[in-house]
Parts: structure tokens; sequence; C-alpha cells
């Protein structure tokens, strides 16, 4: 074989070499993917009732739908109170985490109408149930009759998601 030979053979071999690895440095990939959000956003009230009801006291029939929870209660003398019981569940599959609780009193001359409530869970995961208690109570400490025998009471609770 003759050095002619050789180094044809050699540069046959070297074209060769970098065929292959031009063709394994060029294939093309293709990454396909489909993605689904299977997620359910769903916190709501399930119930309200009406617990630690005074001795002639009037605890009306309380209603609720998945975001409002209403009750009209009707005390008859200092002392009185009543607390409602409001259940609230997350029955989505995200996880729920508690933002913010706004009370809203209505501002009139009948300071003797008192409410109080307590903090439902922090933390709400799918599934899982919380209560939020509402109690309003008639000032023991009055003395007199409010012109004004209604005060009106709103709260709003905000979760969002975990």
């Amino acid at each position: 074989m003759t050095n002619k030979n050789i180094i044809i053979l050699t540069l046959l071999t070297s074209i060769l070499i970098m065929c292959v690895g031009y063709a394994t440095l060029a294939t093309d990939l293709k990454i396909n993917g489909i993605t689904s959000i299977d997620g359910d956003w769903k916190i709501k009230i399930t119930d309200i009732e009406a617990t630690n009801i005074c001795t002639n006291c009037d605890a009306g029939t309380p209603t609720h739908d998945d975001t409002t929870a209403n009750f009209n209660a009707e005390l008859k003398k200092p002392g009185d109170s009543i607390t409602y019981k409001i259940t609230i569940k997350n029955t989505g599959t995200i996880d729920a985490k508690l933002n913010d609780v706004n009370l809203n009193i209505e501002e009139n001359d009948n300071d003797v109408i008192i409410y109080s409530t307590t903090d439902p869970d922090e933390y709400l995961k799918a599934g899982d149930s919380t209560t939020y208690n509402v109690t309003t109570t008639y000032d023991p400490n009055a003395t007199e009759i409010p012109t004004t025998k209604t005060k009106n009471f709103t709260s709003t609770i905000l979760y969002s998601q975990e």
C-alpha cells in the first residue's frame, strides 16, 4: 500500500467520523406534552345553627347558602345572648389559607347590642371544615333601652389558595 492510498484511506475515515459526529450533534429532538388542571376551588358555608340560646330569647331560623349565612336574633333583657355556629368547608381540592376576617357593625344609637366573633382556622385543607362563631349579646350593664332596637352585622371571611 502506497503513501497515497494511506492518505486517501485516512481522509475517508476522517470524513466518515465527522459525518457520524455531525449526525449525532444535528439530531432533532421533539418533546411533546399536555398539561391540564384538575384543581377545584370551593370554600363554602355548609351549616349555621344557633347555640347557647338564652331563656326566652328567639334565635329565629338561621339560613345559609354557599357564600352567605343569615340570622335574626331577638334578645329580651340585659345579659341575654345567642351564639351562631357557622360551619365553613373546603369542598374543593386546593388547600386554603385565611387571609382576613372583616367585621362591619352598623353605626347607630344602639350601643347595647354587642357582637363578637371567633376566628376560623387559619389553614383549611381540602376536605376539612372549620367553624366561625358569631355571638350577639344584650349588654349586661345596660340601664336604658335605646330608641333604635336593632343593629346590623356583616362579616366577610377571605380565603386564598395555599
